[in-house]
């Protein structure tokens, strides 16, 4: 079995309550994504504390759920970006959502490690049309290729494990993920076939996609499949 690296979503209104989610669970994840958009008063403090807290363990990320529009302003969404540069934190930006900052980061000098994504909660894309998209991700050069749509069918599912198996073919870090009951199997089987991450909420209510197990439900079913 591969690697299981477990991360915490953590989707709050409060520094405070996002600090204690980190501290609280801290030895339990291997990873942390931090839904910045949704935390009041994001500043410079902040953002220093997170880094000294979880270093390389850090995913943070400017997108709202479903897609919705952004709140912060991208003066300050390029703030942060220059906070991290050096700093080995993973930034998650999807490519239609976060293209203005994709186009930053190809312009600008520094080291960032991305996750570029794309997002669809609501449907999954024909094979054709995902290929284009991951052939204009590629131009963003990034540290983990991300695909997460919502599966309408089990076919949907089953083709984005086929595409999950393609990345690992041709040896590109990457995150495959179904959204909705569907694509559940592809939490499941993406995780033991090679993604880089699994999304995994303490309890189903702290989830931040439709379909997420939580971590213990994935052991669970890890443990059985072993």
């Amino acid at each position: 079995m591969n690697q299981i690296n477990y991360c915490l979503p953590i989707v709050k209104s409060t520094k405070q309550e996002v600090i204690q989610s980190i501290q609280d669970n801290l030895k339990n994840y291997q990873y942390f994504e931090v839904w910045l958009d949704y935390i009041t008063d994001v500043d410079d403090a902040f953002m220093k504390l997170l880094i000294d807290l979880l270093h390389d363990k850090l995913i943070i990320l400017f997108r709202r759920q479903n897609l919705e529009k952004i709140k912060m302003t991208f003066k300050k969404r390029l703030v942060i970006l220059s906070l991290v540069k050096q700093e080995n934190v993973f930034v998650d930006l999807d490519i239609i959502a976060n293209k203005k900052e994709l186009d930053y980061l190809k312009m600008s000098k520094g080291n960032i490690a991305t996750i570029v994504s794309y997002h669809n909660y609501n449907l999954t894309p024909t094979d054709r049309t995902l290929k284009g998209i991951i052939e204009k991700m590629k131009n963003n050069n990034p540290t983990i290729f991300k695909i997460a749509t919502f599966c309408k069918t089990e076919n949907n599912a089953l083709r984005l494990l086929q595409l999950q198996q393609t990345f690992k073919q041709k040896k590109q870090k990457h995150i495959v993920l179904g959204m909705g009951k569907f694509g559940t199997i592809t939490r499941v089987f993406g995780t033991l076939w090679g993604n880089e991450m699994i999304f995994a909420p303490q309890t189903i209510a702290d989830n931040s996609a439709p379909g997420q197990l939580t971590k213990t439900q994935l052991e669970t079913i890890f443990k059985l499949l072993s």
